[in-house]
């Protein structure tokens, strides 16, 4: 199996035996065969690419400095550091110092609480892998996926109980994340949340989005989240985000049997310069996996699901009726109601 990503300046291949990034010129910007030998050796390949910590505080620096309305030049000359060390370093391309990081902090005004949680990831830059528990504010959950999404050229998801929130209306996402909840949100708290999850959806409307694939088990069509007329809604919705050229939705069908899926939803993250990511989400935490060894054993799983799941025309077709469904169904109850 091979797949192509083309995003941007670059072609992102993610092939059964190797991950690439081609340039536009041809050369090959990282490479990881399968057998990659010892463990040390696929820790020293995942951080050649830059670990997940690196390159969430090279993110978190350039943010900074935009911020505090000040260019890589400016912020050298007030360090004693050149413009391109600067630069280097909001991009990955060096190796982050505790002390030059601390620097570059205290220069921002960051608060002590955020600094400390920063020079924490410096200090575990090299650790491939990264989990953190959720907090209560949004930011703890989901500020570095959607930074992350925002820089990825092809995202590949697996769900089996709900539609992922890439594709979720307004209404059934604020369905989802009500009934979730272990506590009870304010009109507010859900406004604000429902808010951040379609803000994520932005991304499928610039110039060359990344190239979305879902693989959605069958139950997640039937699962009654808010009323049939969300759900209908929310079905009607997939089907027209089909209709968007780098967007791909099958359907892991029931008769599928037994499936690789079955041990729960994951999201395969491709880039156009850095190694591809594995992104879990459960309750209480989030797990980014970056090591070759885990990468290759979801993009297995990910073949084997796929290989279950029905085309895309079929897949659509199959949507398109399950809404149709939703909407007799609901106008049979109102008859009824009617009636007596």
């Amino acid at each position: 199996m091979r797949a192509v990503f083309v995003a941007m300046r670059s072609f992102c291949v993610f092939s059964s035996d190797r991950y690439l990034d081609i340039g536009s010129d041809g050369e090959h910007l990282y490479a990881t065969p399968e057998n990659s030998g010892s463990e040390a050796d696929m820790t020293e390949q995942v951080a050649d690419g830059g670990t997940v910590r690196s390159r969430q505080v090279s993110a978190e620096l350039r943010r900074l400095r935009r911020a505090a309305r000040l260019t890589a030049t400016e912020v050298g000359a007030l360090l004693g550091m050149s413009q391109s060390k600067i630069s280097r370093m909001e991009t990955g391309k060096r190796g982050l110092k505790v002390d030059e990081v601390a620097a570059l902090l205290g220069l921002y005004k960051v608060h002590a609480l955020r600094r400390v949680e920063i020079l924490n990831m410096v200090r575990e830059a090299d650790r491939p892998g990264w989990v953190w528990l959720h907090g209560q504010r949004l930011p703890d959950q989901w500020a570095t996926l959607i930074e992350l999404e925002t820089n990825s050229c092809a995202l590949w998801s697996y769900e089996p109980l709900w539609i992922p929130g890439m594709l979720q209306t307004a209404d059934y996402a604020r369905a989802v994340i009500a009934g979730v909840s272990e506590v009870s949100l304010s009109e507010t708290e859900l406004d604000v949340r429902v808010a951040a999850r379609l803000g994520r959806q932005s991304l499928l409307s610039r110039p060359l989005p990344p190239e979305v694939h879902v693989l959605l088990y069958e139950p997640a069509l039937r699962v009654p989240v808010g009323s049939p007329r969300i759900l209908a809604a929310q079905l009607r919705h997939l089907v027209e985000m089909t209709l968007r050229p780098r967007v791909t939705l099958q359907i892991v069908p029931l008769a599928a049997g037994p499936h690789p899926g079955l041990e729960g939803p994951f999201m395969i993250m491709k880039f156009p310069a850095d190694p591809p990511l594995i992104y879990l989400e459960n309750r209480v935490q989030s797990t980014f996996l970056e090591e070759v060894p885990h990468i290759e054993s979801y993009r297995l799983a990910w073949e084997r699901i796929a290989a279950r799941a029905l085309p895309a025309k079929r897949s659509v077709e199959l949507i398109a009726r399950a809404a149709a469904d939703l909407v007799r169904s609901a106008e049979g109850r109102h008859d009824q109601h009617r009636l007596r």
